[in-house]
């Protein structure tokens, strides 16, 4: 419940702060290739950056002069504080692209207009009169938010506690152990992470409540007299609004660039600030090893989006052409968000076992397909929303067939939406990891796969080799 509270506030605070201007607009963009980034390199940068000897705590050594690493923990630390912010840097651009995509049908500029009438400051307008408009527009993907928090394990294998580790990571090593009783405490433990996913909404639900029932009145009373309070309350929101999200984003890229230089380090000793011996050695043996697992990711990714993108223009455009709404069939394609990945996947793999399914890239590649079809889904439907029909019209009343206008007119015209639901299916496929390690079995390495298996060999070099090869 932290880090969908946590990631909402930040966005939240980011859009109130700066409302569209040009700073905004460029940390904005900034947050896309940001969010391609895979979960696992992410988490790999964060603890490269936070660790006891890790970037942030050899430059502070330099300027204060120590010899030995600070005593704290922070990989795997009990209290799960590391795996927290990792997910929180994740999913807060995850957020903020679905807000600004949101945004420009609720015509933020004269809400706040209207606020600042009734005495309120430019940020405290836009949070009193945009977000809540706004709110049940990115509750979908919230709540998507709060079930992968809640049952995240690649994630919590790198930054999580270790000694017990989560229920999700404890469940998957029940699953994948060869013992028979060890499988029946995976479907235990399955339906009780289903029970703790579903208990994280509900609580989440009553949150909505509580809060709706405090905020109603506090925006109907406008702006008291006494106005200097209020504007050091607005003006401190405005300074976490423009300072939390592009840290955030500067944690996950600085920690990206730690990762290059340990990928060409071999001897780097604290508290330098850069290796003392550089070596290709790490990437020579990574690129001799890396052809089986890159060819078995790309085919998944090629496959799974290939599916996706067929399936869901084939509803939308029978959406478009009849009067049949494929909308309640359309909620069906948001489950594998909604449900744990690790209870759905596990699921998938009993039924794969009971129907004498072996272990195949094929059935890894459509275990990949249920999770990216829910975003390739959403990308082209807000292309069909938008669309101008009136061009089908002309095209007909000069005798073109309908399919003639789906390829000729419809698809060119939905090429930007067609190309940015490839790239999004293509960067989810390549970051997956769960589908892949059950229902392959193990047996199907990809890059995630891989970078994630060298997490207990405590190599910083390797594992900054194939961090970057799978963000690559």
């Amino acid at each position: 419940l932290l880090t969908p509270a946590i990631s909402l506030a930040i966005v939240f605070l980011f859009l109130a702060a700066t409302q569209g201007n040009s700073i905004g607009n460029a940390i904005a963009k900034l947050s896309a290739p940001v969010l391609a980034i895979p979960h696992a390199a992410a988490a790999f940068a964060l603890a490269l950056l936070l660790a006891p000897s890790g970037v942030a705590s050899r430059v502070i050594a330099s300027l204060l002069g120590w010899d030995l690493p600070p005593d704290y923990l922070f990989i795997n630390d009990p209290n799960g504080l590391a795996l927290i912010l990792g997910l929180v840097l994740k999913e807060a651009p995850f957020l903020l692209l679905i807000s600004l995509a949101a945004l420009p049908s609720l015509g933020a500029p004269r809400r706040v207009a209207l606020a600042r009438t009734l005495g309120y400051k430019p940020t405290t307008a836009w949070l009193l009169t945009v977000a809540p408009v706004l709110y049940p527009l990115v509750r979908l993907p919230l709540f998507a938010v709060i079930v992968f928090a809640s049952s995240a394990v690649d994630v919590a294998l790198i930054l999580g506690p270790s000694l017990p580790p989560t229920l999700s990571v404890r469940l998957l090593e029940w699953f994948v152990a060869p013992e028979i009783e060890s499988r029946q405490l995976a479907s235990a433990a399955a339906l009780l992470q289903l029970v703790v996913s579903l208990s994280a909404l509900g609580i989440w639900l009553l949150f909505e409540r509580v809060v709706a029932r405090a905020f109603a009145p506090l925006a109907a009373r406008g702006a008291s007299r006494l106005s200097a309070r209020r504007v050091t309350y607005d003006t401190a929101l405005t300074a976490l609004g423009n300072a939390l999200l592009p840290l955030s984003l500067a944690f996950i890229l600085i920690g990206i660039g730690a990762l290059m230089l340990t990928s060409v380090g071999t001897e780097w000793r604290y508290p330098a600030l850069v290796p003392s011996v550089w070596s290709t050695q790490q990437w020579t043996s990574a690129l001799s090893e890396w052809r089986a697992p890159l060819f078995n990711a790309t085919m998944i990714a090629l496959l799974s989006v290939t599916a996706a993108l067929a399936l869901s223009l084939f509803m939308l455009e029978a959406q478009a052409r009849s009067s049949v709404s494929t909308a309640r069939i359309a909620t069906f394609l948001y489950l594998p968000l909604l449900v744990p990945q690790v209870v759905f996947i596990s699921g998938i793999a009993v039924l794969a076992e009971r129907a004498l399914l072996p272990p195949s890239l094929t059935l890894v590649a459509a275990g990949h397909f249920l999770f990216v079809l829910p975003y390739v889904y959403l990308t082209l439907q807000g292309g069909y929303a938008r669309f101008d029909t009136r061009w089908l019209m002309l095209a007909r009343t000069l005798g073109a067939s309908n399919t003639v206008c789906f390829w000729r007119i419809r698809l060119p015209l939905l090429s930007t939406q067609l190309v940015t639901a490839v790239m999004l299916g293509l960067a989810i496929s390549l970051s997956l990891y769960l589908p892949t390690q059950i229902l392959g079995a193990g047996r199907i390495p990809t890059l995630t796969t891989e970078a994630i298996a060298l997490v207990s060999s405590g190599n910083r070099s390797t594992i900054g080799t194939w961090a970057l090869l799978q963000s690559a």
